[in-house]
This record gives structure tokens, C-alpha cells and sequence, in this order.
């Protein structure tokens, strides 16, 4: 199994500086095994744009 992102439920979004949403959140970043490998910031809005401006960029 690949190493996932994963955003708590509980999380607490706050302002992103990218986009200015608040959907910034706190993920853990965990192994295939469930071992944690460390944490790091990520916006969902920022990602849904991402995949929208490659989806573009593609056709």
C-alpha cells in the first residue's frame, strides 16, 4: 500500500496564503504500513485547482 495524506476530522481549517481560502489543514502523512512519517500543510481548495488547471492544460 503507497504512503497517504491524511486530514483529521477534527482538523480546523485556516486561511490559506496561496489562495485565501480557510481550507488550509494539518495531515498527517502516514506509510503503507500505518507508520507516521512526519506531518505537513494542505489546502483542498488549492488541490481541486491544481486538478482543474492540469485537466485544462491537457485537452
Amino acid at each position: 500500500m503507497p504512503n497517504r495524506v491524511v486530514i483529521s476530522r477534527d482538523s480546523k481549517p485556516i486561511p490559506c496564503e496561496e489562495c485565501g481560502l480557510p481550507t488550509l489543514h494539518v495531515a498527517r502523512l502516514v506509510s503503507g504500513d500505518g507508520t507516521l512519517l512526519g506531518q505537513t500543510m494542505v489546502c483542498t481548495a488549492c488541490r481541486r485547482h491544481r486538478s482543474d488547471v492540469d485537466a485544462v492544460a491537457v485537452q
